[in-house]
């Protein structure tokens, strides 16, 4: 059976002042570290948001820096491919030209050559038929 007695009392007194000394040298520093751990983890969130904003921006950033890289990129491409086809273009039409001209040069040359060679033979058709003449004929025409 549970007697209440003196004590009783003075193991109440006792308690409670175990408990007033933990509450100071215990509970209260815990609870301020444990403040403080939660203000350092909220800080270090905080700091995370505010890193992974600016990763973000940087990012939409470079995004954007680059899709205007492969369009300028793009452009040029394709002006420099617009120039190289018309330089192909005037060279082709150029060597047309000189080539045109070459052979308008030996078209002339072949019909000189082939006036020259027809008169060439004319001359010698004529002294060959002369000469078979005259030797047909015994005497000279």
């Amino acid at each position: 059976m549970i007697n209440i007695n003196s004590l009783l009392f003075i193991q109440l007194v006792n308690f409670l002042l175990l408990l007033v000394a933990l509450h100071f040298i215990l509970f209260k520093p815990i609870r301020q570290i444990m403040q403080e751990r939660e203000q350092d983890i909220n800080a270090a969130i905080r700091d995370a948001k505010t890193a992974q904003k600016r990763v973000q921006d940087l990012l939409e950033q470079y995004n954007t820096s680059l899709a205007e890289a492969k369009q300028k990129a793009t452009s040029t491409y394709n002006s420099l491919f617009q120039q190289g086809l018309d330089v192909q273009r005037d060279m082709i039409t150029a060597e047309r030209a000189t080539a045109s001209e070459l052979l308008d040069k030996a078209r002339i040359e072949i019909a000189t050559a082939s006036g020259a060679a027809r008169a060439e033979l004319k001359k010698e058709a004529e002294k060959l038929s002369q000469e078979i003449s005259s030797k047909l004929l015994g005497r000279a025409v």
